[in-house]
């Protein structure tokens, strides 16, 4: 891929929101009463500094990138990934579709469930390293991973990322608002997007490759053992006497190679039986596997607010008995206050806290593989280096929400659309609520963002609350489709940077998946407004 396909998208998609704020006036929304502004142009000076204060503002998700690559970089450090991908890929030889089934059902149900989009990226390298050693193309991999979570976020049952906040904006107090449409979505689009990844998927053919090979290599050593042969009789003549003369020395040269070659050769297999029996001891997956497995387990209750969804504040009480905790001998010193810092209680976590969080995990796994701190430094820097195109592009994506997020108090051109669109029809209607799902993906890349920014017009519009559930299914099915295709899509951008996948080529490759997917989530949104 060429290196600057990635930034001529972006910034072909920044000089349209520029030519757009020339032409709509901006509008805002005031208890759902609509009032209209001027137009805003976007002028030489913020051309350049929007991207900055995005930059700026959404860095931390470029940080997140970057330790996930250096928590892998460790990982290799200490052999626990190379060994981790080759177990598993192993262990899936022959039924390599299985488990790229396994991993669009693993990330697609996570993502629907715990809504935790960015956690879910410190898996991506993994799955994405044993898909490399089965030989998946690279859009396979993308689809099967940063696709299957997208497919989570539209299909979201219980996501708080998607439902909670839909649920929090449109007054709505119950996640099990058309629970079973949304799980019938969720069964429906999994199976079709693992059928199309089937269909779809390229892989290279071994048996080909190797019989190619062995053509090459016959053909090569046929040539090269020509040649020599044919000199060699012209000569023959010549040197049988020189050949007589020397044989009882070259004979005795001979003995003595085989011999150190036989003791050399033992000595060797003994040393390599050593380091194999050391690298095995040293490479152990248990403690991985295990601290592992408790951090994401972590991540995703830490991540999810328990609060809002289910009126669950047992963290919270845990939160606060703990740094409650004082010591007298020190003075009533609140000692875990100290220590935790200002780390948010388990269920507010934002994507500082996993970075940080991360960050720790990356330190422990290293101690307990022995690895010296200044190896651990190094390998994780060079690990978050394969990753920065990819922390760089996927906070380049966030600019255009960073213009609207950050706008002045008298709107912006997209509050504008929202209000022509939703007054083309009376009341609810499917169509212009998906249309201004849709295209508010170009311009607030985030579900709680646009579900903020739309919610007021919205409940105005439609007076009639029993409508809310199926206006959320709307709301998260439309944004959904749009982030598998608009270049604003953060982590979409950063997948295709991290696997070099051009833009075009995603787009060619998944579209029919989608119309797919469109279909399907129209018949499900028009059957719950039957029985709403």
């Amino acid at each position: 891929m060429k290196k600057n396909n990635l930034l001529k998208v972006l910034t072909i998609s920044f000089l349209i929101f520029v030519v757009l704020c020339w032409i709509i006036p901006v509008g805002s929304f005031s208890n759902g009463s609509y009032s209209k502004g001027a137009v805003s142009p976007v002028g030489l000076y913020n051309l350049i500094n929007n991207p900055m204060v995005a930059i700026g503002a959404y860095i931390s998700y470029g940080l997140l990138v970057l330790a996930i690559g250096g928590f892998y970089g460790v990982l290799s450090k200490a052999g626990v990934y190379d060994r981790l991908v080759e177990k598993y890929a192993k262990k899936y030889e022959g039924k390599e579709n299985k488990f790229l089934v396994i991993t669009i059902v693993l990330f697609t149900l996570l993502s629907s469930v715990t809504g935790a989009t960015y956690a879910l990226l410190i898996l991506v390298p993994l799955f994405i390293g044993i898909l490399t050693y089965m030989k998946y193309d690279k859009l396979t991999m993308l689809l099967a991973t940063i696709g299957s979570i997208l497919m989570g976020n539209l299909a979201s049952t219980y996501g708080f990322e998607v439902v909670g906040y839909i649920n929090h904006y449109l007054g709505m107090n119950n996640m099990h608002n058309v629970i079973a449409a949304k799980v019938i979505l969720l069964v429906v689009v999994t199976v079709l997007l693992s059928l199309f990844a089937i269909k779809n998927s390229k892989r290279n053919d071994d048996k080909k490759v190797a019989v190619k090979e062995t053509k090459k290599t016959a053909k090569t050593e046929k040539v090269v053992s020509e040649k020599p042969v044919k000199k060699a009789t012209k000569k023959t003549a010549t040197k049988k006497a020189d050949t007589k003369k020397t044989a009882k020395k070259t004979t005795a040269k001979k003995t003595t190679k085989k011999k150190t070659t036989k003791k050399g050769t033992k000595a060797m297999a003994k040393a390599e039986k050593v380091i194999k029996v050391k690298n095995e001891k040293m490479v152990s997956l248990v403690p991985f596997m295990i601290i592992f497995g408790l951090f994401m387990i972590g991540l995703f209750v830490a991540c999810y607010n328990w609060r809002y969804s289910f009126n669950v504040g047992l963290f919270e009480d845990i939160y606060e008995a703990v740094i409650g905790v004082k010591v007298k001998a020190l003075g009533d010193l609140a000692i875990f206050a100290g220590l935790l810092g200002s780390v948010n209680p388990f269920g507010y976590w934002s994507i500082t806290e996993i970075t940080v969080a991360l960050v720790y995990a990356t330190l422990v796994i290293g101690w307990v593989y022995s690895v010296k701190f200044g190896d651990m430094v190094e390998a994780f820097i060079n690990g978050a280096k394969k990753l920065l195109p990819a922390a760089v592009y996927l906070t380049l994506a966030f600019v255009i929400t960073s213009v609207l997020v950050n706008a002045q108090s008298d709107g912006n051109i997209y509050n504008t659309f929202v209000n022509w669109t939703l007054g083309l029809t009376k009341g609810f209607n499917i169509f212009t609520v998906g249309l201004v799902s849709f295209v508010g993906g170009f311009f607030l890349n985030d579900m709680p963002y646009l579900v903020s920014s739309i919610a007021s017009p919205l409940t105005t519009k439609i007076t009639d609350s029993t409508l809310y559930p199926l206006v959320g299914l709307v709301m998260q099915t439309m944004h959904g489709l749009a982030m598998f295709v608009l270049p604003t899509s953060a982590i979409l951008i950063g997948g295709l940077a991290a696997l070099e996948v051009p833009y075009k080529d995603w787009i060619k490759y998944i579209w029919k998946l989608l119309l797919q997917v469109f279909v399907v989530a129209i018949v499900i949104c028009f059957t719950v407004a039957l029985f709403i």
